[in-house]
């Protein structure tokens, strides 16, 4: 079924669903963890509850011009879009995208395993290497014989997820209330370098940037009006600034043991002190993280089994799809070997300098055009 009979035959405005995908795609392992959050905005104290607001407004104007774009355009493919959005630069662009999408399927995939292995090091005392080599074998055998499952699991994977988050939130905020008003007493705004910490939201827009525009795009048919993009830009950057900003509250409660944790959600659920909690916690995280590898192993697939190079040595498809993942795999373990935190302090964050000046920037700067042009027209 195409996305125009799903908005037919739905009761849910167009604008919330886009909304929901964006949440969606942003909810991943990285947030679960909590380190993402943490390395980006819960280390600059004060500062880092309102520099959410700053990434994701930023995020939201690019996003609101791709989408009114792709509105008027007609144009829900993602590379149609690009190559008519960004004419006649499309190949100069189509390649910085090429870029930051191979990145991502190296940094996103290798974060989850990395994340994961960590978690079943810290609950069930397994060694890292034994979990990593678990998250593979799963991942290939979900590749071979589980796409349906997972892809059919991927939505309740995320409500769950937000569901235990919202859970660690409250409980974490009435069991360290003390300490968050201590700590925000204890502190001030000028701790830390304001344009440190501005600099790190708009690099965390940056990398985000790289998969949520082109998922919205992918999904905006249905939108029927300029206030339509409005309200999905809007909502969007409410519901993430919302999410972003209690996770950073949570944290400044359990600071500094929080901050300095390579998991600092998990170590949150672990002073919280419920068992169930915590098992409950590491299963869905696993679990996102196995969806997680899954959607970009056969986005890889997609891309690349067409090749001259597979197509010509090797005459089963199936046997194409399995190399293909398993040299991603391979490349994502290794990435995994330089840990969680490294993966986003200078991975993400390397990967967001980039995004800034080729992804996002250039979609408000050309969006902007583009959408003068347009209301001229009209």
């Amino acid at each position: 079924m195409d996305n125009k009979s799903i908005n037919q035959k739905s009761s849910i405005p167009p604008y919330i669903g886009i909304a929901a995908v964006w949440f969606g795609t942003h909810v991943g392992p990285g947030i679960a963890s909590g380190k993402q959050v943490v390395s980006y905005y819960a280390e600059y104290g004060k500062l880092g509850m309102f520099t959410p607001l700053i990434a994701m407004a930023i995020l939201g104007w690019a996003i609101y011009y791709a989408l009114e774009y792709s509105r008027v355009n007609n144009i829900s493919n993602f590379k149609t879009f690009t190559n008519k959005f960004f004419h006649p630069y499309e190949k100069l662009f189509s390649t910085f995208f090429e870029i930051c999408f191979l990145v991502t399927c190296l940094l996103a995939p290798g974060l989850c395993i990395a994340t994961s292995a960590q978690l079943l090091n810290q609950f069930f005392g397994l060694n890292i290497w034994i979990g990593t080599i678990i998250m593979v074998l799963l991942s290939v055998i979900l590749v071979i014989y589980g796409v349906a499952l997972v892809k059919a699991a991927s939505t309740g994977l995320t409500i769950g997820i937000l569901t235990i988050l919202a859970i660690i939130v409250s409980l974490g905020i009435s069991k360290g209330s003390g300490d968050i008003a201590l700590n925000w007493n204890n502190s001030t705004f000028s701790d830390f370098g304001i344009l440190a910490a501005i600099w790190s939201a708009i690099s965390y827009a940056g990398f985000q940037s790289t998969g949520i525009i082109g998922n919205c795009i992918s999904v905006s048919e249905g939108l029927t009006s300029k206030k339509d993009s409005a309200k999905t830009a809007v909502l969007g950057v409410s519901l993430n600034v919302l999410m972003l900003a209690a996770i950073v509250v949570v944290n400044y409660g359990f600071q500094p043991e929080s901050i300095n944790s390579l998991l600092p959600n998990f170590y949150i659920v672990q002073q919280i002190g419920i068992p169930a909690l915590e098992t409950v916690y590491v299963l869905f995280v696993v679990m996102a993280s196995l969806s997680t590898i899954i959607t970009f192993a056969f986005s890889l697939v997609v891309r690349f089994k067409n090749k001259p190079v597979f197509v010509n040595n090797i005459r089963s498809e199936r046997s194409i799809s399995l190399i293909i993942v398993l040299i991603m795999l391979t490349l994502d373990v290794i990435v995994s070997t330089f840990g969680i935190a490294q993966i986003i302090n200078i991975g993400y964050r390397y990967l967001g300098y980039f995004s800034i000046f080729v992804v996002m920037f250039p979609f408000i700067v050309v969006g902007i055009k583009k959408n003068k042009k347009i209301n001229k027209a009209i």
